[in-house]
C-alpha cells in the first residue's frame, strides 16, 4: 500500500522533474516499500520520480526486483537475470514502455518465472514451464511468433498479413478448381460428382469438404491481423479521445495535491485522470474496492465506486459534438455485438451509449475507469460478424492464449 507519508510531491511537479511535457498517463505506486510516480509519455519508455524527494529515479535493482517477486507470489525466489529487453514471453508491444524487464525464477516444482518492469517495479507477466512448453507448440508456431520476427511489431504485422492473403487466395484457388472438376463431371459423366475413381475421388470430395474449414480459419486469421486495413479498429479518433476526457493529464494533475492523494488512501495505485473536463483521481488495492474521486477546488469532492452515468454521458457527448447521445444504460444481455467481444470484451457491467448517427454508433465503456472500451460503428459491425459471427469459434484464429496477443 502506498505510504502517504511519503507523498510528498505534487503530481503537477512530478511530470516537471520528469522532463516530459505532455503525458499520456500518470499514476502513484508503491514500488517496493516507496512512494514513485510512473509517468508515460504518449510514446517511449515511462520515468519514475519519488514521490518524497522528486528525484527522477533510474530504476529497480536486481535484490529489489527479488524482494518483489517474493511478496508478489509468496514464494522463495531462487534467481535473477540481467535487465533484459525482450524474450520470447515478453516480445509484445504492450510491454515496450514497461522494459527492460528482470526475469525472476522462483524455486517452486512448476517452474515459474516472474518478470519485473525495471523501471516500475511492476510484475507484468507469469509463466511456468508447462504454459512456456505448451505456447511454443501453439502460439508461437502459429502466429509466426518468434522474438526475432515480432519484436519489430510493422515486420510481423505485415509479415503475417500477406501470408494469410495468399493462403486465402490458395485456398480460393482450390475450391474453384474442385467445383469445375464437379460440375463438368456431373455434366459430361452422367451426373457424377468427380470425374476421378477410388481414393482420387476421396480426395476431391473430402478436399472440397475440409477446404471450407481451411478457408474459414485462414480468414479469421487475416481478419484477426486487420488493424484498420480494411474496417474501423473500434476506437475512437484521437480528436475524439481528447473531447472525450476534455482535460490533458497534467492539467488534471494541476487540480490534485499532495493532501488530496492522501484522502483517498489507502490503496496501492492511484491514477490521475480525466472524463468530461473534470479531473478524478482512480485509487485501486487488492483488499478494497476501486475508488473514484471527483477533484473540484483541490479537494475530493465526491467519492463512489463508478462513474455516475451523467459523467459518462457528457463524455459521449463532448466526443461526438452535433450527434445525438441517448442516455447510458447497461449493456443489454441480448446485446449481439457484446457478447461477439474481442479478448478486451465489452460485456459484464458495462455501458452503452447509442449515437442517432447514420451509422447508428454504439459507444461501449467500462464504468470503473471511465475509459470507452470499444466504438461500435458500421464498419465495426460488419467486422464482428464476419469474424465473430460467421466464423464458428472453434475454426477461429483468435488471438486469446497467454502469450500470444496481438
Amino acid at each position: 500500500m502506498i505510504d502517504g507519508s511519503q507523498v510528498e510531491l505534487s503530481p503537477a511537479s512530478a511530470i516537471i522533474a520528469s522532463g516530459i511535457t505532455s503525458p499520456a498517463r500518470l499514476r502513484i505506486l508503491e514500488v517496493n516499500g516507496q512512494a514513485m510516480y510512473v509517468i508515460q509519455p504518449p510514446k517511449g519508455p515511462q520515468v519514475i520520480v519519488s514521490a518524497k524527494t522528486g528525484e527522477v529515479v533510474a530504476g529497480i535493482s536486481s535484490e529489489a526486483a527479488k524482494s518483489i517477486a517474493q511478496s508478489f507470489s509468496g514464494t522463495a525466489v531462487k534467481t535473477a537475470s540481467n535487465p533484459l529487453n525482450y524474450d520470447q514471453w515478453m516480445v509484445h508491444h504492450q510491454y515496450d514502455r514497461y522494459r527492460p524487464f528482470y526475469k525472476v525464477s522462483l524455486a517452486d516444482e512448476a517452474g515459474t518465472d516472474l518478470y519485473v518492469s525495471q523501471r516500475s517495479g511492476e510484475v507484468m507477466q507469469r509463466t511456468t514451464t508447462f504454459e512456456r512448453s505448451w505456447n511454443y507448440l501453439g502460439s508461437v508456431l502459429h502466429w509466426i511468433y518468434p522474438t526475432v520476427l515480432r519484436q519489430n511489431w510493422v515486420a510481423w504485422d505485415r509479415t503475417v498479413w500477406w501470408m494469410s492473403l495468399v493462403g486465402i487466395s490458395l485456398t480460393i484457388a482450390g475450391i474453384w478448381l474442385g467445383i469445375v472438376r464437379s460440375y463438368k463431371s456431373a455434366k459430361f459423366n452422367q451426373g457424377a460428382i468427380s470425374p476421378y475413381r477410388g481414393w482420387m475421388k476421396w480426395h476431391h470430395v473430402g478436399g472440397l469438404v475440409m477446404a471450407t474449414f481451411v478457408f474459414t480459419w485462414i480468414l479469421s486469421g487475416w481478419l484477426s491481423m486487420d488493424h484498420g486495413r480494411i474496417f474501423s479498429t473500434g476506437e475512437m479518433t484521437d480528436a475524439q479521445a481528447e473531447a472525450y476526457v476534455g482535460l490533458t493529464v497534467a492539467q488534471a494533475a494541476e487540480s490534485v495535491s499532495p493532501d488530496t492523494i492522501r484522502a483517498i488512501l489507502p490503496a496501492s495505485e492511484v491514477e490521475v485522470s480525466a472524463v468530461a473536463g473534470k479531473p478524478y483521481l482512480l485509487a485501486r488495492g487488492p483488499e478494497a474496492a476501486p475508488q473514484i474521486a471527483e477533484i473540484r477546488d483541490g479537494k475530493v469532492a465526491a467519492q463512489s465506486n463508478a462513474f455516475p452515468n451523467d459523467v459518462i454521458w457528457q463524455a459521449a457527448s463532448m466526443a461526438y459534438p452535433g450527434q445525438t447521445a441517448e442516455r447510458p444504460t447497461p449493456i443489454p444481455a441480448d446485446d449481439v455485438y457484446a457478447n461477439l467481444r474481442s479478448s478486451d470484451g465489452v460485456g459484464g457491467d458495462g455501458l452503452r451509449i447509442i449515437l442517432n448517427d447514420a451509422a447508428n454508433t454504439a459507444v461501449y465503456v467500462n464504468p470503473v475507469t471511465g475509459r470507452v472500451i470499444e466504438v461500435i460503428d458500421a464498419s465495426r459491425r460488419t467486422y464482428r460478424w464476419l469474424f465473430y459471427g460467421l466464423t464458428p469459434s472453434i475454426f477461429r484464429s483468435s488471438p486469446t492464449t497467454r502469450f500470444g496477443n496481438r
